[in-house]
């Protein structure tokens, strides 16, 4: 049982629920209502119903029913969670885990510590929820199932892009270079991660990443997920200014979270919305959309969900002139962050609570929640909000008259504190002045009849508009251009399936083909030949019709020899149409397929298509068939129809059927092997990619230990070309080309590159585009010894000549190398995969990048070392293996600069 299933496979088991019986049937009832915990929460309770009855009713052994038991019992406890009855989620929880350890199923105990993730996000307690996600994790671990493997770290990662945004990034990139696993659910959960992290400097894309998450996460069922994603992507779409889209996103998010029934997803979803409509400055229906969320989180009045829907409402109801009511939902909003110590939320709040108190015409409540703001903002080291409140204690001061005990400057306190919101942002890098806060001075200043600094003031106010509108056309821009990336992005990736699609059918075609020829080539009795046509003519196009001329031999002339039309026989007496007949002398006069369509004013549409028999010079007749369709006839179907008239050909003329067969073979497998030849080879680089690779390297692989096992004892007997060289090659600093000069570029650098390396290696080397700006390059029966020149030559074919780009720019490049060599140990060839000794490269180029880049790091065992500890000390103590003479270090650069990277890469680990 997986953790979550796609459509096809939740299809597939419906009918199976309802068709099998006993012990079979209570293992699929399980297993639907587990993927359907968060498709259909209460179709999951149903399904679990059913299951426990045929339990109780004793369809399961005892043994067997404990194990479904738990998986039930985990179901309704991720349920439970998700409805906010966290006293019933534990109690299920706790119970579902006791079963997994009684029964030792590490994967049921690693996917509770998952459900208890989930649970932990409910109640707002981040700290448990990576806690038991790491938990998870270490349990599928011992379990050694991959996916699961993947799916724990990812969402580890993704719960720490919140809270450790580096950590998470680092972890993150870790992951994907690993991975090559392609799952919605774990693509999702990437997907949300990069959007986080992207959230503060890259909105744009951050929007589209939060967008694709959902819709991945809506195909893997994580149905919570999906919810989050669009609510933060329209958070993304609202800041970049795309209102529409931010709407669509939380119309969405509302109306699936409704559809689930849970409390906070419903609230979230819908403080979303209310937050949007408010900075559309629809106050009323912002407010109806912020209580409707809040109701939903009062019956647990605790935690930081329910303090951000107090607060929402409480903003909107300000901006709606009601101050006093605004003043009490921010009371209460307090009090829960201060619960929940959250004193970032509560110092933006408090400042939030002194305007309503200043509009409730409370000005001293208003200076003390002021104060206490203020002392807060210092242990915070929050500059941003220091300028927001002396904007605020402006407003206070500006609505009401009272006494101060400290000098001014500043003709009045509003000139004072609005100076000094202007002062602290100019003292922060990167900062830029708000229109609203040099409007704010404009007026001001103008009260005070200094009409010099006003109109300074609000010139700066209209340049600041201008370059905040500029941002905005800016931001609008950079989405335009992500969603075309990420567009193409899904064009290329439809393209390359079409590709594989295309490869299968074509394949499988050409073995339909071989046996249709084979039965029809193998009767000459005529009229079983005729039929044999129509069956397959019908079955593989749709051929309503058919009919076959054949050439009389006194005339010359075609004739009717067989005709089916609507299922029924034609006797070849009977002339069907004329129209047919005289296409079927054109089509033997041309001796090239006819395809002939009703006008576009007929009827009934549909399509005629003749076909010649032929054998070398001689023609023998014509083939037609209809079909209801008009444009049913396109290149692939005529290339099936040509085949099958080349067969019906051979069965009248025998003497001419293996030659006639050869040719439609050859025909079919040459466009299969272009297909396959493209689905093997980069459409950039045209360097081979990881398939190529997979399915090639195997023999290589086998070889190479053949003569290693040959020879055990004299090494002198092994062929100095026995060894399998692998090189990684990753470009320096490649991403700033294409900042600085844009995809085209890095496009050509990536050519030339190839180009490059084709002046190191020779034909019959494996030269694979690895990904982005990595490559990987197996010289194949080559010695060892000559490893490290090689290295170099790659590095000063790369360093040494400019990559030209358009318009003549000429450009410096240099990159990394990192390699080894398989076998990795020579005495026991088999113990390290050629998979492993890639993975070795790439620790070498890890060390050669952080190393000053521009050069080459080598890695190789020592005769006496045992593979299995070398491995394990290469991962986790590499600079021990080389002070212990268990691993050797060939390099370019300083060796002591290489050990100290892989140490720095041991502790990362």
């Amino acid at each position: 049982m997986n953790l979550y299933a796609l459509s096809d496979e939740i299809s597939r088991l419906h009918p199976e629920a309802s068709a099998l019986v006993g012990a079979p049937q209570v293992e699929v009832l399980a297993s639907l209502a587990w993927y359907l915990r968060q498709l259909d929460s209460q179709a999951s309770l149903a399904l679990i119903e059913e299951a426990e009855y045929l339990i109780t009713s004793g369809s399961l052994p005892e043994d067997q029913s404990r194990v479904v038991r738990s998986r039930l019992l985990l179901t309704q406890a991720e349920i439970a969670a998700l409805t906010r009855d966290f006293e019933l989620a534990e109690q299920l929880l706790l119970a579902a885990r006791a079963g997994f350890v009684l029964q030792a199923d590490v994967t049921g105990e690693g996917d509770s510590y998952l459900v208890e993730s989930v649970l932990a996000l409910e109640q707002g307690d981040m700290k448990r929820a990576l806690s038991a996600s790491q938990s998870a994790l270490s349990r599928f671990e011992q379990g050694c199932e991959l996916l699961r493997i993947l799916l724990a770290q990812a969402w580890h990662i993704y719960l720490l892009a919140f809270s450790e945004p580096e950590r998470a990034r680092k972890d993150l990139m870790l992951l994907v270079s690993t991975n090559e696993l392609k799952h919605p659910a774990l693509a999702a959960l990437i997907a949300a991660t990069q959007a986080e992290l992207l959230f503060t400097t890259e909105v744009a894309r951050s929007a589209v990443l939060y967008s694709q998450a959902s819709e991945l996460a809506q195909k893997a069922g994580l149905i919570r997920l999906a919810i989050m994603a669009a609510c933060n992507a329209g958070v993304a779409l609202q800041k970049l200014g795309d209102f529409d889209a931010a709407a669509t996103s939380y119309d969405w998010a509302v109306t699936r979270a409704r559809k689930t029934e849970w409390p906070l997803m419903i609230a979230f979803s819908l403080m979303r919305f209310g937050e949007l409509l408010r900075h559309l400055n629809r106050l009323e229906q912002s407010q109806q959309v912020l209580e409707e969320s809040l109701q939903g989180l009062i019956a647990s009045n605790h935690g930081i969900h329910t303090a951000i829907a107090q607060a929402e409402l409480g903003t909107t109801l300000l901006l709606r002139g009601l101050p006093k009511q605004a003043a009490a939902y921010f009371d209460t909003a307090i009090a829960l962050y201060r619960a929940a110590g959250s004193r970032g939320n509560l110092a933006e709040h408090l400042i939030s609570q002194a305007r309503a108190l200043s509009a409730a015409g409370e000005p001293m409540a208003a200076l003390m929640a002021i104060d206490e703001a203020r002392q807060l903002i210092i242990e915070l080291s929050s500059d941003t909000l220091h300028i927001d409140l002396r904007v605020a204690l402006a407003e206070i001061y500006a609505r009401h008259e009272l006494p101060y005990s400290f000098e001014i400057a500043a003709p009045n306190l509003v000139l004072h504190f609005l100076e000094e919101a202007l002062i602290v942002g100019n003292g922060l890098q990167g900062w830029q002045a708000p229109a609203t806060l040099l409007l704010s001075l404009a007026e001001a200043w103008s009260a005070v009849q200094q009409g010099k600094k006003a109109f300074e003031y609000a010139k700066k106010a209209i340049a600041a508009d201008r370059r905040e509108r500029n941002k905005q056309a800016e931001n609008w821009a950079t989405l335009m251009q992500v969603r075309h990336e990420t567009e193409r992005a899904k064009a290329d990736a439809i393209h390359h399936q079409q590709m594989a699609s295309a490869s299968l059918e074509t394949s499988q075609t050409l073995k339909l083909l071989a046996k249709v020829g084979q039965e029809i080539t193998a009767d000459l009795n005529f009229k079983n030949v005729c039929q044999s046509l129509q069956r397959h003519l019908g079955s593989l196009l749709g051929a309503a019709d058919i009919c076959i001329w054949l050439i009389t031999a006194k005339s010359g002339e075609l004739e009717l020899s067989y005709c089916v039309e609507g299922g029924v026989a034609i006797s070849p007496t009977l002339s069907p149409n004329e129209n047919k007949l005289r296409n079927a002398v054109l089509c033997i006069g041309q001796r090239d397929e006819l395809v002939c369509e009703s006008d576009v004013s007929a009827t009934s549409s549909q399509a005629n298509l003749f076909g010649p028999l032929i054998i070398a010079d001689r023609a023998l007749g014509v083939i037609a068939i209809q079909s209801t369709n008009a444009g049913a006839y396109g290149e692939r179907e005529r290339l099936i129809f040509r085949s099958l008239c080349a067969y019906g050909a051979i069965a009248l003329d025998n003497a001419y059927a293996h030659d006639q067969l050869q040719k439609t073979q050859d025909q079919l497998e040459l466009a299969l092997k272009e297909l396959e030849e493209t689905s093997l080879t980069d459409p950039l680089t045209g360097l081979k990619n990881r398939r190529f690779l997979i399915q090639n390297i195997e023999n290589d692989v086998a070889l190479c230990i053949r003569h290693y096992q040959l020879n055990p004892n004299d090494k002198n007997r092994i062929p100095k070309d026995a060894d399998l060289l692998m090189f990684l090659v990753d470009l320096d600093h490649f991403k700033q080309i294409n900042d600085k000069y844009g995809h085209a570029a890095g496009d050509a650098v990536l050519v030339q590159i190839r180009e490059r390396l084709q002046q190191v290696f020779r034909d019959t080397d494996y030269l694979i585009r690895w990904g982005g700006e990595e490559f990987l390059i197996v010289a194949r029966a080559t010695s060892r010894e000559i490893a490290a020149d090689l290295a170099e030559r790659v590095r000063l074919v790369v360093a040494d000549k400019n990559f030209l780009l358009d318009g003549d720019l000429l450009i410096r490049q240099t990159c990394s190398v990192g390699y080894a060599c398989f076998p990795f140990v020579t005495a026991h060839p088999r113990a390290v995969s050629w998979q492993e000794v890639i993975d070795i490269a790439d620790i070498a180029l890890y060390a050669v990048k952080h190393s000053g880049r521009n050069g080459w790091v080598g890695l190789s065992a020592e005769e006496h070392a045992w593979p299995e500890l070398l491995l394990c000390t290469l991962k986790n103590d590499p600079k021990g293996a080389i002070l212990n003479n268990e691993l050797k270090l060939a390099t370019n650069k300083t060796p002591q600069l290489v050990i100290d990277a892989l140490t720095k890469k041991q502790s990362i680990n």
